[in-house]
């Protein structure tokens, strides 16, 4: 009986170590399984501009790369816009040149007519010269030249004191011409001697006033306003003092 009982602990130990060891083993496996997960995990991760980012994170990329999908859609829009405006512009300007000969033709011609009707004597012209030099100034002013003069545009600028300043020296000329044919020889010899002076300062002042925008986009701009401005004072001065009532 004894060596039963013996045998009998002896079995239950053995169970007993048996039991405990398969209890480790579970354990281990589960402490495995879990150290496990965090590199599963890993694989749902991406790396963007070198810094790691979930899946989340991920999904907010996406959203923001879908909102600048549409930004730049949106942007796509706005050029084909702003490209359709400046077309019709475009297309505006490419005909506005033919408008502007069309009408600055018109204007020379007009001019003209006021010079060629100059009288062709100084008794009693006064007032008939006065008014035809007004009506060159208006034509002057109505050239298409002089709206874009207004704003500062240099070329524009150009053409406008350049064409005014040549009418006024044709006026000039004209209105000298005439004195020359009306004035006695005394009279008219004493004028050629001023008016050599006269175009001698009124060249030094238009180059003085060049000098002072030399190298610059309004250099020949100034050149031609001064000698404009000083040929119409000219013209004016010359009527007064010589045409009669």
């Amino acid at each position: 009986m004894k060596k039963s009982k013996k045998i009998f602990s002896t079995t239950l130990l053995v169970v007993f170590l048996v039991g405990m060891s398969a209890c480790n083993k579970s354990s281990i496996d589960d402490s495995n399984k879990n150290k496990s997960e965090p590199n599963n995990t890993s694989k749902n991760t991406d790396t963007f501009n070198g810094a790691t980012t979930d899946d989340n994170s991920i999904n907010n990329l996406e959203e923001e790369d879908n909102t600048g999908t549409n930004n730049n859609s949106d942007n796509e829009t706005s050029t084909n816009s702003i490209s359709d405006v400046n077309g019709n512009e475009f297309k505006s300007e490419t005909s506005t040149p033919d408008k502007m000969d069309k009408k600055r033709e018109e204007v020379l011609d007009n001019i003209q007519t006021e010079l060629t009707a100059f009288p062709d004597k100084i008794e009693g012209s006064r007032k008939e010269f006065l008014e035809r030099l007004d009506n060159i100034q208006r034509e002057l002013d109505s050239l298409p030249d002089k709206k874009f003069s207004d704003t500062g545009t240099t070329n524009a600028m150009k053409n406008y004191y350049g064409i005014s300043d040549e009418k006024y020296d044709i006026a000039l000329n004209r209105i000298y011409d005439l004195l020359k044919q009306e004035l006695t020889p005394e009279t008219m010899e004493s004028l050629k001697m001023e008016q050599i002076k006269w175009i001698e300062r009124k060249e030094a002042e238009a180059e003085n006033e060049r000098q002072k925008y030399a190298g610059k986009t309004h250099e020949w701009v100034a050149y031609y306003i001064s000698s404009y401005e000083l040929t119409k004072e000219r013209c004016y001065e010359l009527v007064n003092r010589f045409m009669t009532d």
